[in-house]
């Protein structure tokens, strides 16, 4: 399989590393100066984008009008989303997005579902996450903690609202607050604390570096390689752990 890397930065980089151990050819790369994508929509069967947000549209669009399959890891888009959706499905190509490619932070994901299930059942139980991220990282909260925000609040029936600020106050009881801290090069780590009077339970996610995002890009990659459609990291993961 041949990619593309949209985005040359630090995780660009990450899986082009990563593939060289795989065996697969990078035969593309496009960053900041190097911007035009139909140039080399030829060379290459998959482009994977990890790049800033404001483009996205535009090189779905270049990718979808040359038939290439696209794996997007890239985050503060998704107000595009209806835009993709609709290229994605006029041009019949395939794409695969998602906040975090980490197949660590899916399988978390599933385990979330899992616990917020249960305690939707005690609401003497208070649930709130946390997320640190290095000091150059752009958006905040990370798409990461969004992704968990939104798996909470559609299975905790009373948290209802998401706070993602600094409270001024107290906060409401369906408020469900995120805190975020941007500091030194942590790569990222994610908690979800289960609260009570009694006892406190907390799932927590640390990346140790950035070769599982790489991978699971990769993974994605292959898996989305021939196919049609929008999917997601779940439906990649869906065939690999039934």
């Amino acid at each position: 399989m041949r990619i593309a890397l949209i985005g040359y930065g630090k995780m660009g980089k990450e899986i082009e590393q990563q593939a060289l151990e795989k065996d697969v050819q990078v035969t593309a790369r496009f960053d900041s100066k190097n911007s035009d994508i139909s140039k080399a929509t030829h060379d290459f069967d998959v482009a994977v984008h990890f790049a800033a947000p404001g483009p996205v549209v535009r090189h779905v669009e270049a990718c979808a009008r040359a038939k290439k399959n696209m794996v997007i890891g890239t985050t503060g888009w998704t107000k595009d989303m209806g835009k993709v959706w609709s290229i994605v499905q006029d041009q019949d190509i395939g794409l695969v997005h998602a906040t975090n490619f980490s197949v660590g932070v899916n399988i978390f994901f599933q385990m979330i579902k899992h616990s917020a299930k249960s305690f939707d059942r005690f609401v003497e139980y208070d649930v709130f996450v946390q997320e640190t991220h290095h000091k150059d990282k752009a958006d905040s909260p990370s798409g990461t903690a969004l992704t968990i925000a939104e798996i909470l609040m559609q299975r905790i029936k009373r948290k209802k609202e998401l706070l993602n600020t600094p409270p001024t106050g107290r906060i409401k009881p369906e408020q469900l607050h995120v805190s975020s801290t941007r500091a030194g090069s942590v790569i990222g780590a994610h908690s979800v604390i289960f609260d009570s009077s009694a006892d406190s339970i907390e799932l927590t996610h640390n990346a140790k570096n950035r070769s599982g995002f790489a991978l699971g890009a990769l993974l994605a990659a292959e898996w989305v390689h021939g196919k049609q459609g929008i999917f997601t990291m779940e439906d990649v993961l869906s065939d690999v752990i039934p």
